[in-house]
């Protein structure tokens, strides 16, 4: 069963799973419209396995966010959410790629609301292509070009070839299907302009919860340097990337690596 609602501080959730112990997604972006219809159907089957263990709390960002708000304020909204809504902690943190760059800050700043950390698709900074895609991204969502957004998406999943021609052609049909049009709009932006400014290398020593860093060694968004240098900068990080793998690393090997490594004590 699918749950849908908002924590006390604003924070959007989506809750499902059947587990004993609460776990939480921190869902990837720019965008803070939980996932819905198709797109929920999609997002909960890519976490099937893991929402055997766990019951999983999906967030992403408050609505109505301030000009200037940056991961790092981010990081405190989830703060307050853990303290609040899970007893101060410490809880279970899979954070996926946008959610990554939050999460980063939330374990070098509050260690006690986490109880093991697993850094999925994201590193200390975005690639310049990824943060230049995102921002396009972010643009043509916030003016409700529901067709064009997705479209320009494609470079992630495809390179190049007759593959990607043929999901750009599926994507300018079902696009509007896929991609509603945002809530809150200028939040699009705000969280775009956030992604550009992140950086947290000088950060990641001072992370001293487990913690794993989990990804494909193909990632538009973040070259395989960065997320070795991410995992060399965290204290006694482990690092798993999936050879040829790119940004969408989740499937059967990646719940399998996620599970045990949140229940090895």
């Amino acid at each position: 069963m699918t749950e849908k609602g908002f924590f006390a501080n604003g924070i959007p959730y989506v809750r499902f799973g059947n587990g004993e112990n609460a776990l939480l997604l921190f869902s990837g972006g720019p965008g803070n419209d939980p996932p819905s219809g198709s797109m929920l159907r999609m997002f909960t089957s890519g976490f099937k396995r893991i929402a055997q263990s766990y019951v999983i709390h999906a967030v992403t960002r408050k609505f109505g966010l301030p000009e200037g708000y940056t991961t790092r304020d981010m990081s405190e909204d989830y703060a307050a959410m853990i303290r609040a809504e899970f007893d101060g902690g410490p809880v279970d943190v899979v954070d996926v790629s946008y959610g990554g760059l939050i999460a980063q800050h939330l374990a070098a700043d509050h260690p006690d609301l986490i109880r093991k950390l697993v850094i999925a698709m994201a590193a200390y900074r975005v690639g310049d292509e990824g943060k230049q895609l995102d921002m396009r991204y972010a643009e043509l969502m916030s003016q409700g070009k529901t067709r064009e957004a997705p479209t320009a998406m494609v470079s992630i999943l495809y390179p190049g070839g007759i593959k990607k021609q043929l999901f750009k052609f599926f994507m300018w049909l079902f696009g509007p299907l896929i991609s509603s049009k945002p809530t809150n709009p200028s939040d699009l932006l705000v969280e775009a302009r956030a992604e550009c400014g992140h950086n947290t290398k000088n950060r990641l020593a001072e992370i001293n919860v487990p913690t794993l860093v989990i990804a494909g060694d193909n990632d538009f968004y973040f070259p395989e340097d960065l997320y070795r240098e991410t995992a060399a900068g965290i204290p006694n990080a482990r690092l798993i990337l999936y050879h040829g793998v790119g940004h969408m690393a989740m499937g059967k090997q990646f719940d399998e690596d996620v599970l045990e490594f949140l229940s090895d004590s």
